[in-house]
């Protein structure tokens, strides 16, 4: 019988994370980050990126 993986949103937000270029403690850490309820915003991440703003900064920025 195979497996059954349950993956949680945190997960889901860590892997999205790794995909834009984060590092995996990076992803870690954005994806478990939550302010007054919220985490980060992915959205707003990708555009900083796309913006040409760099990983590092990006993280420092939103957190």
């Amino acid at each position: 019988m195979a497996a059954v993986r349950v993956i949680n949103g945190e997960e889901q937000r860590a892997e999205a994370l790794m995909e834009m270029g984060f590092n995996t403690t990076q992803a870690a850490l954005l994806a478990a980050t939550q302010a007054e309820g919220h985490h980060v915003d992915l959205d707003q991440l990708r555009r900083m990126l796309d913006s040409g703003c760099e990983h590092e900064l990006a993280l420092r920025i939103v957190l």
